[in-house]
C-alpha cells in the first residue's frame, strides 16, 4: 500500500497518523514532545530518540512511503530543518525527498483552509495568530513563547491560576487551596506544599505546566469564578490575535484551534466577541497530522 505518515508535534505530545492512499487512517499513537529547538547536541540526541521510538510504532503497520511533519518550534530553510528532515530520512529508510518538514502551524493551517484563505489562531500550551498565502508566505503574531507572551495558551493560564492560588495564600491562609480552583491545582500537583508545588513548575517543562489548565477547565465547569475570569481573559488574549491579522490582511474566516480552546465555552465565547470584524467563526477541531498523513500518502507536497 502506498502508505503516508503524517506528524503533527506540539508542547506537549507528538501524534502521529498513518494513512492509506485513500486517506483512512489505519494506524495512529503519540509519543514524547518533539521540538525543532536543536540547539544542543543533547537536544539533537533526544529528537533522534523520540523519532526511533516513533518509527519502532509505525513499523508494526507498515512502512511509509513520504512523511510530512509539523514540528513545533521548527523554522524552515534553518540547519534544524535539513537535520530533522535527515533524521526522519535516515530512520525511516528514505530519500530525503519524500521527507517534508515544516513548523506545527503550517500543516495545522492546511487542516483548515487552503492557501490564502483564512486566519488560524492556535491555543495549546503556546499560542499563536498564523496565516499562509497563497504563494506559502508566512505572517504570524504571538507565538514568541512563554518567556515573553504565549498570551491565553494553556501555559499563561497554568500560570495565571496558580498566581491567582498563591496570592490568595499569601493574603488569606487557607482560603487559596481551599476554592474550588485550589482544590482542583492541588489534585493535579499532587499537594499544595510550596515544595510539591515549585518541584512541578521548576523541575518540568513548558508541557508539563501546561497541562495544570485541565484543571483550571475543571475549576470553570464547577463555577469557580476564579477560573472563569482566567479563561475569560485567554480569549480576549487570543482575539487579540486574530484581531492583529484582521488589521493587516482584511477581515476573512478566523478559526480558533487547539485544546486551551476547547477547555471551557467560555474561551470561545469571549474570543468571539473580541473580534472587530463580522467574520466566519470556525471552531470545530480537526485533526493535523491525519491531514498530513493524508497529503503525505498521495505523495504531495504544500
Amino acid at each position: 500500500m502506498g502508505l503516508g505518515l503524517g506528524i503533527d508535534a506540539g508542547g506537549t505530545a507528538t501524534r502521529w497518523r498513518l494513512a492509506d492512499a485513500g486517506g483512512r487512517c489505519i494506524a495512529e499513537g503519540s509519543v514524547a514532545p518533539l521540538t525543532g529547538h536543536l540547539f544542543s547536541a543533547a537536544a539533537e540526541e533526544r529528537a533522534r530518540q523520540i523519532v526511533l521510538d516513533m518509527a519502532q510504532a509505525v513499523f508494526k503497520t507498515g512502512k511509509p512511503l513520504g512523511i510530512i511533519a509539523g514540528i513545533t518550534g521548527l523554522t524552515r530553510e534553518t540547519p534544524a530543518e535539513a537535520t530533522m528532515r535527515a533524521m526522519f530520512a535516515e530512520t525511516f529508510e528514505l530519500q530525503p525527498e519524500k521527507v517534508f518538514v515544516a513548523e506545527d502551524m503550517w500543516i495545522a493551517y492546511l487542516a483548515y483552509f487552503e492557501l490564502g484563505e483564512g486566519i488560524l489562531v492556535y491555543s495549546g500550551t503556546g499560542s499563536i495568530g498564523y496565516y499562509l498565502s497563497e504563494d506559502k508566505q508566512v505572517i504570524r503574531v504571538g507565538g514568541r513563547g512563554n518567556l515573553i507572551d504565549d498570551g491565553g495558551s494553556g501555559f499563561w493560564i497554568a500560570r495565571e491560576a496558580l498566581k491567582a492560588i498563591l496570592r490568595t495564600e499569601e493574603e488569606s491562609p487557607g482560603a487559596g487551596w481551599t476554592s474550588t480552583l485550589g482544590t482542583c491545582l492541588a489534585r493535579a500537583l499532587g499537594g499544595t506544599d510550596w515544595n510539591i508545588v515549585r518541584s512541578f513548575v521548576y523541575g518540568g517543562d513548558r508541557g508539563k505546566i501546561g497541562s495544570l489548565a485541565r484543571a483550571v477547565g475543571e475549576a470553570a465547569s464547577a463555577d469557580d469564578a476564579t477560573a472563569l475570569h482566567i479563561l475569560r481573559e485567554a480569549g480576549e488574549e487570543l482575539a487579540r490575535l486574530a484581531n492583529a491579522l484582521i488589521k493587516r490582511l482584511g477581515p476573512r474566516p478566523v478559526a480558533l484551534v487547539g485544546g486551551s480552546a476547547r477547555l471551557h465555552p467560555i474561551v470561545s465565547s469571549a474570543f468571539r466577541k473580541e473580534l472587530i470584524a463580522p467574520v466566519e467563526f470556525i471552531a470545530t477541531d480537526l485533526d493535523a497530522a491525519l491531514t498530513a498523513a493524508r497529503l503525505a500518502a498521495t505523495l504531495n507536497r504544500p
